[in-house]
């Protein structure tokens, strides 16, 4: 299959998802009246007079926490997986990280709130912190399935280390890193939001509160809206990386 046609079928599936959201959504809203669960269209003929005037302010607010936090959180998962995977110790480092894992988010972002205060760094450590374990671990996993005919092949001929990274290593990490990267985008997302909520005055996750504080629903729903639409845009980007630029490593 070339590189296009399987981009287009991953694009195609993603709007075959957006729209299964939207019809779900309309549905749903024929049940409630709309101040509970406006429909689509609803949302639509009110947009933007619900929007805050300084809305702009507020996503970039909310793109920036969410960049830096799942940034060092996917630098340092991927450093730490090659690590141990080259050090030995991927049982001991997954063990611990799996105990990490099940530290309860919203326990951890009222810790933050107390030790930074409110602000950008409560919710950029939040998802810093629990979005690790998991990329981590699957960066681990990944690695420890590479072929291991291929790997005792290479050294009964004495191939070097670049020869390793070439045809072992890269082809077993590239791909991770490409699924950790649309794996952890959505929790690192989820994750701002909640910190949003728990410890800052302006953000997505802010704005979010205070229009269910206030019961406007339409906004509400823009929001969540707005957020899988984003999150489908870049699905599609690293669907895009995948079939052109690491073809050769993602489908080997």
């Amino acid at each position: 299959m070339r590189p296009m046609s399987i981009y287009l079928t991953s694009l195609r599936n993603e709007l075959i998802a957006f729209l299964l959201f939207m019809g779900i959504w309309s549905i749903t809203a024929l049940f409630y009246p709309v101040y509970v669960i406006p429909s689509p269209l609803a949302v639509a003929n009110s947009f933007p007079g619900y929007l805050p005037q300084n809305f702009g302010h507020h996503l970039a607010l909310t793109g920036m926490r969410v960049a830096l936090g799942f940034g060092v959180s996917f630098v340092i998962s991927s450093l730490l997986g090659v690590l141990v995977f080259t050090k030995d110790g991927a049982r001991s480092v997954t063990a611990f990280m799996s105990a990490l894992n099940v530290l309860p988010g919203m326990v951890l972002g009222v810790l933050f709130l107390l030790l930074f205060g409110i602000g950008s760094a409560a919710p950029i450590t939040l998802v810093a912190i629990l979005t690790l374990p998991t990329l981590t671990i699957n960066t681990i996993n990944s690695l420890m399935k590479r072929n291991t005919n291929q790997e005792q092949y290479l050294t009964s001929i004495g191939a070097q280390t670049s020869h390793f990274v070439q045809m072992l290593y890269l082809p077993a990490l590239v791909p991770t890193l490409l699924s950790n990267l649309s794996l952890g985008i959505g929790l690192a997302i989820k994750v701002v939001i909640m910190g949003e909520f728990i410890g800052s005055q302006d953000g997505l996750g802010y704005l979010l509160n205070v229009a269910r504080n206030t019961f406007n629903m339409k906004e509400v729903f823009f929001y969540l809206a707005a957020l899988l639409v984003f999150t489908l845009l870049y699905q599609s980007v690293l669907s895009l990386l995948s079939t052109t630029l690491f073809r050769k490593y993602y489908y080997a």
